[in-house]
């Protein structure tokens, strides 16, 4: 398993307790996280510089050969050390596949980002006077099609053949965004508490459209979504918010597509925050399933 290397100046005093030593420096040293990068990169699609934060699997140095399939995070200032972290227990398991994972964050660290996240991960324009700017997906979506993903695919062993989308609340929602907008682009989605009450459930509606535009007037056609996707909310949640999500969960449940596979978890005793790592957890799991048998039966 990876372990994370803490660095501390320390000796032992005379009572055998371990002291601070007399020479260390007055700021500590930060925490490195091993087999982790920070690579900058311009959009042109959006105007704006992205951070990704990448991190490499244990054998990423010893298999120099293979490849592996690439976990893409939402708000990875936040998400990405989690998503990063339960890799090594997932994969010392043998649960998933070893994958890269990269965190989408931004690399002016000027901006709010609350304010940027609401704007980049929305798909429509519903924000109030005062409120902070949305409906970016489309935009951030493009950029990530065209540009984050081939550089992501270009600077590293990435496969390209499997990718998953991740997120939260919002995050959530934009995983569904993609999954409905580009199919096919992600082989797996994670929506851990989708935030699909946004601008009056429009996600809700489009859905609808995109499904009866696709079997036609007669309905004998089927509407594709090819990916595996794992939606999950926690049950203690504020109660309209949680039962949106539900109501979303029956539209998937019934919605007969076809080259799709679904699971919906309730996590019971979480709320909004609690279940992030709880969702990350049993939706890497869910997404990887075929993978994970495929390379264990090798």
């Amino acid at each position: 398993m990876r372990r994370i290397p803490a660095l501390l100046a320390i000796t032992i005093g005379t009572s055998g307790m371990p002291a601070v030593s007399q020479g260390a420096p007055a700021e500590h040293p930060h925490v490195v996280l091993e087999d982790t990068e920070l690579h900058t990169l311009h959009s042109d699609v959006t105007g704006r510089d992205y951070m990704l934060y990448i991190g490499y699997p244990d054998s990423y140095g010893s298999e120099p050969e293979r490849k592996y399939p690439v976990v893409y995070v939402t708000d990875g200032y936040w998400n990405f050390v989690k998503m990063d972290s339960l890799g090594s227990n997932l994969w010392y398991d043998k649960a998933v596949p070893q994958y890269i994972v990269v965190g989408l964050g931004y690399a002016d660290k000027s901006l709010n980002p609350d304010a940027e996240r609401r704007y980049e991960l929305t798909p429509t324009e519903a924000s109030n006077p005062g409120e902070p700017r949305s409906g970016g997906a489309r935009k951030f979506l493009d950029s990530l099609k065209t540009e984050i993903i081939p550089y992501v695919e270009k600077n590293t062993r990435a496969d390209p053949s499997f990718r998953v989308m991740a997120g939260t609340s919002l995050g959530g929602l934009f995983s569904l965004y993609c999954m409905y907008e580009e199919p096919g682009l992600f082989k797996g989605v994670i929506a851990a508490s989708p935030a699909v009450s946004w601008d009056d459930c429009w996600m809700f509606n489009r859905s609808a459209a995109l499904r009866n535009k696709a079997v036609g007037p007669d309905y004998t056609r089927a509407f594709s979504v090819p990916s595996r996707l794992f939606m999950s909310v926690g049950s203690e949640e504020w109660i309209s918010f949680r039962g949106d999500i539900l109501a979303f969960d029956q539209i998937l449940s019934h919605g007969e597509y076809k080259d799709f596979d679904y699971k919906f978890l309730v996590i019971e005793g979480e709320k909004h925050g609690g279940n992030v790592a709880e969702a990350y957890n049993r939706g890497l799991r869910f997404v990887f399933e075929p993978l994970n048998a495929a390379e264990t039966a090798k």
